[in-house]
């Protein structure tokens, strides 16, 4: 079975705290404030995508969780970068959650120090290497991530992980390209009527066929033995002919 083209983007945003609006300092690792952002952060970027005429993202589970987990462990370890703490990769972490990372197209953005949704798109927007993975054509799948941890450099962590199988192509089907029509061959006999879908011929006279000689092969036959019958004759009155001046006959 061929296996999809994979392509894997990652970037990263970190903005000191002092950017970023005052928040108040409650850890929301999974408050209903932070699936309030998360939430909002989906319709930011599913609305950025529209814009550019692009296939929108949906929440994923496998996705969300990987992003989550991934989120926590920066937020709880103090530091921001898409090899996690144990050391793997942001597709093994995908996978490890149930996505079938390996076989799609998938990419991460990650961000540390902005405290709403808006922010933080807007940071991602004025990076060339978040944005292109924000506006990634093959893209259908979003998991998003958001922890608070207030003893944390950044305070705020922030991971989205995308997937997809390949976006959606415009599949353009070219017209048939003429093919020449043969001239009719001329023919005297009767042709069966066939009906087809091709462009119709211009009206005009039939084509007639070349006149011929006609002949009887009984009559030649016949004119060819008296011919070589009279030519017999000739030939014996001759010898006769012949024989009688020589006195035999």
């Amino acid at each position: 079975m061929l296996r999809r083209a994979l392509t894997t983007a990652f970037a990263v945003a970190v903005f000191a705290l002092s950017s970023a609006p005052a928040i108040a300092a409650t850890r929301i690792e999974q408050s209903a404030q932070s699936a309030s952002a998360q939430s909002d952060l989906m319709s930011l970027i599913n609305a950025y995508r529209s814009s550019n005429g692009l296939q929108q993202v949906f929440s994923n589970g496998g996705l969300t969780a990987a992003a989550t987990w991934m989120a926590s462990d920066m937020a709880a370890k103090n530091y921001i970068g898409h090899v996690s703490s144990d050391g793997r990769s942001p597709t093994q972490r995908m996978s490890a959650f149930g996505y079938p990372a390996p076989s799609m197209y998938t990419g991460e953005d990650l961000a540390a120090g902005f405290g709403t949704a808006s922010a933080v798109l807007a940071g991602w927007q004025a990076s060339a290497a978040h944005n292109a993975v924000l506006l990634n054509p093959n893209y259908d799948a979003v998991g998003i991530g958001l922890v608070y941890n207030a003893s944390s450099t950044y305070k705020w962590y922030w991971a989205a992980d995308f997937g997809g199988p390949g976006g959606t192509l415009k599949v353009v089907i070219p017209p048939p390209t003429p093919q020449p029509i043969a001239p009719a061959r001329p023919s005297i006999a009767p042709q069966p009527a066939h009906v087809e879908r091709a462009v119709p011929a211009p009206r005009g006279p039939a084509p007639q066929a070349a006149p011929e000689m006609a002949t009887d092969p009984e009559a030649a036959e016949r004119t060819a033995q008296v011919e070589s019958v009279e030519a017999m004759a000739r030939i014996v009155a001759q010898l006769f002919e012949d024989l009688r001046r020589a006195g035999a006959v």
